[in-house]
């Protein structure tokens, strides 16, 4: 069965070529019976465009790139359904690639392949907010959004919520608690871990950094048992962790060890992911922040800056909400 055509639908709608063209391409210069009208011809002819050509024809592939640290992060999973919504409410497609955190030889190879790629914008949560590859891309005509990170030069647009504040609530919210001895499981570099660290200090309690090389539940679980091996005298009875993957780990590995959450231990996550009071042995108290709205800004900044490349770079903060639950209740 031959395949439909732009001809066949431009007979039976009763237009021309060009408006057929018009109202795939360029909607805006078609009055709205006549797209309907159009539309229709296409849904009974069966007709299906052909997306390389048109993007040929007119520079855009309506496809923006999605790059993210890791696909097993929930985080990261609500953030893609954040930005697939918008993007498909725009008629344009997400494709989603993933790097890994530090696994920067992993992130060069990607980011040349994206280089030669025909997208109409990038997201990434980079390694690093400056790789020169970055500028690449944005120089050969596809706009960038970092996306869970800040870009202190302003060079290119970014989309995150205020991590240092995040870390001040849970570090307050511990503090109100009675705790003096805390600790923070992920990377020192952290605004997360920062925020925490000063309300602490403030307050003359002390923040152990306990470190993690990733973000997985793995590495709360390591976490978990480097913290419950530490003596009496050194052990913290609050831990405050990176995202809800290490704060799962780290409940999973003091229960173990027979502590009780939070009477021997409160724990406080980071990004209220359905984990948080869903799939953890404890319900748990999270820092969150709106995943979905994240990604659905990034989105409306790519095509902000498709339609007007010369916009400057602009920083979209959401504040995050601390959620009480009962790994850090009396």
């Amino acid at each position: 069965m031959a395949r439909a055509t732009i001809r066949d639908v431009a007979r039976l709608a009763g237009v021309s070529d060009g408006t057929v063209s018009n109202t795939l391409n360029r909607p805006h210069l078609v009055n709205p019976e006549t797209r309907d009208r159009v539309r229709q011809a296409m849904e009974t002819v069966g007709y299906i465009p052909n997306a390389a050509a048109r993007a040929l024809r007119v520079g855009r592939t309506r496809t923006i790139g999605l790059v993210v640290l890791d696909f097993g992060n929930p985080f990261f999973a609500e953030v893609a359904a954040g930005a697939e919504q918008a993007a498909t409410e725009a008629g344009a497609d997400i494709a989603l690639f993933h790097t890994g955190l530090g696994e920067h030889a992993r992130e060069q190879r990607l980011l040349h392949r994206l280089a030669e790629r025909r997208l109409d914008g990038l997201i990434i949560t980079p390694n690093d907010v400056d790789h020169p590859l970055l500028d690449t891309i944005e120089q050969g005509g596809t706009p960038v959004v970092v996306l869970a990170r800040e870009v202190p030069s302003r060079r290119r647009s970014a989309v995150r919520s205020d991590d240092f504040a995040g870390g001040v609530l849970a570090a307050r919210h511990l503090l109100a608690h009675g705790h003096r001895r805390l600790a923070f499981a992920g990377w020192r570099h952290d605004e997360r871990y920062h925020g925490a660290a000063e309300t602490a200090a403030a307050a003359g309690a002390t923040l152990t950094w306990i470190g993690t090389p990733g973000a997985a539940l793995a590495d709360g679980l390591t976490a978990g048992g480097r913290l419950t091996a530490l003596g009496p005298d050194r052990r913290p009875t609050a831990v405050f962790c990176a995202n809800d993957l290490i704060a799962a780990g780290i409940i999973q590995a003091a229960t173990r060890n027979g502590w009780h959450i939070p009477g021997d231990l409160a724990v406080v996550g980071f990004d209220d992911t359905d984990l948080a009071s869903a799939a953890s042995a404890v319900e748990l108290t999270s820092v969150r922040q709106p995943a979905a709205d994240i990604g659905a800004a990034a989105v409306r900044l790519i095509l902000g800056h498709t339609n007007h490349p010369d916009q400057p770079g602009e920083d979209v903060v959401f504040e995050p909400r601390l959620i009480i639950r009962e790994s850090t209740a009396q």
